[in-house]
């Protein structure tokens, strides 16, 4: 959030099991808007090429939109 502040586009990327973590830090920072998250299915480890291949592929589009100023999700 801080980074935000000074004009730095940010983002949390984290598995759906911790996406209330998300919520619980918001409730405690003063920011002008919430900070975008991109959810990822769990787990991250232990999966095969192709799955981590199809998981980067989104999380280099999503960070695309924010960078854009298309952030939606």
């Amino acid at each position: 959030m801080n980074l935000q502040k000074l004009g730095v586009a940010a983002f949390v990327i984290l598995t759906e099991p911790f996406a209330s973590q998300v919520d619980r830090v918001m409730a405690y920072q003063s920011a002008d808007r919430e900070l975008p998250v991109i959810k990822m299915p769990h787990p991250t480890q232990n999966i095969d090429a192709a799955t981590m291949q199809k998981r980067a592929e989104y999380i280099a589009d999503m960070a695309q939109k924010l960078l854009d100023g298309k952030w939606d999700a």
